[in-house]
């Protein structure tokens, strides 16, 4: 048999085609779009990098500034989600609870446990101190005034129990922040119930009436008329570190939620008619209608006084 090839298969090797249809111009134009396919690529593989580096970027700068935030950095911005939260934690870490009582309510004082978490050697020689800001309006007062750290809660090692009563003067959304020597540690925000505007009762002490809260603050009451300024001598009880300060007593009315100033004082003097501190004063209320007087003393509110005021 014979094993060259037939001459046959030499002729399937020819095109079937009387000239080249892949021509060198057709070669060019695919190698073209060939290369700009690999450039659009390239730019869609260079923009998905770019944008996932800045997205990593973006993320590690939120947790870097709330990291700061957190720990209490100074000139880091102080803003909190406005809903209510008792807990406060940083890094996966629970620094600070606080349970307030459950009755609160604006106008009153209420007393408050706040729970730290970190062992008291950390806390112990630190100055604290609690502002509050109320969400809707930007009011800040201060809640309790800075104190040394020298001893642990009472039957506890560490700050567990740590008791403060306060005073707010509108309901709503308040945020309280705590600092440790002057720097933010942690930051809660709790709902302050609508007050009671029963006017105050009266009460007795040493020779004379007093309108106010007794055991905490009262005046001799006058009455009040709406655009008339009178006389009235105030009263505190509370212990000095409570009552030194500046005085100013502000009031806001029934319904809304400013506040302005009636009388202030650079301090107050001392103790008269069964009280531990006293102060003269003259004041007036513009409108006719039910009004809270707000004394406060060194920035943080004592308690509150509701009134009556009649119009002329």
């Amino acid at each position: 048999m014979n094993r060259n090839k037939p001459d046959w298969t030499e002729e399937l090797r020819k095109s079937p085609f009387g000239s080249s249809h892949f021509t060198e111009e057709m070669r060019m134009n695919i190698r073209q779009r060939a290369d700009e396919g690999m450039s659009e690529s390239r730019r869609c593989i260079g923009a998905i990098t770019v944008a996932a580096g800045a997205l990593f970027f973006a993320v590690l700068l939120f947790f870097a500034v709330e990291g700061a935030w957190l720990r209490g950095n100074e000139g880091m911005p102080a803003s909190m989600p406005e809903e209510q939260r008792q807990a406060y934690d940083a890094w996966n870490e629970l620094l600070l609870e606080v349970f307030p009582d459950p009755e609160l309510k604006a106008g009153t004082s209420y007393g408050y446990i706040f729970s730290f978490k970190a062992p008291f050697e950390e806390l112990k020689g630190k100055e604290l101190s609690i502002d509050v800001v109320h969400l809707e309006t930007g009011l800040r007062d201060r809640a309790v005034k800075p104190h040394l750290i020298d001893a642990p809660s009472s039957g506890y090692e560490g700050l567990e129990r740590y008791t403060a009563f306060i005073t707010l003067p509108l309901p709503g959304l308040w945020r309280y922040d705590v600092s440790l020597d002057g720097k933010k540690y942690a930051a809660m925000v709790l709902h302050v119930g609508e007050p009671s505007w029963e006017p105050s009762t009266a009460f007795v002490s040493g020779s004379y009436e007093m309108t106010g809260i007794e055991g905490a603050v009262g005046f001799i009451d006058a009455g009040f008329i709406a655009g008339q300024a009178n006389k009235y001598m105030w009263h505190f009880w509370g212990e000095d570190a409570l009552l030194d300060g500046k005085v100013v007593v502000k009031a806001v009315k029934q319904g809304e939620e400013e506040l302005i100033e009636v009388f202030r004082a650079e301090s107050l003097g001392g103790a008269n008619n069964g009280a531990d501190r006293h102060m003269p004063s003259s004041m007036s209320l513009p409108e006719p209608g039910i009004w809270r007087l707000l004394p406060y003393i060194d920035g943080k509110l004592i308690d509150t006084i509701v009134i009556e005021v009649k119009a002329k």
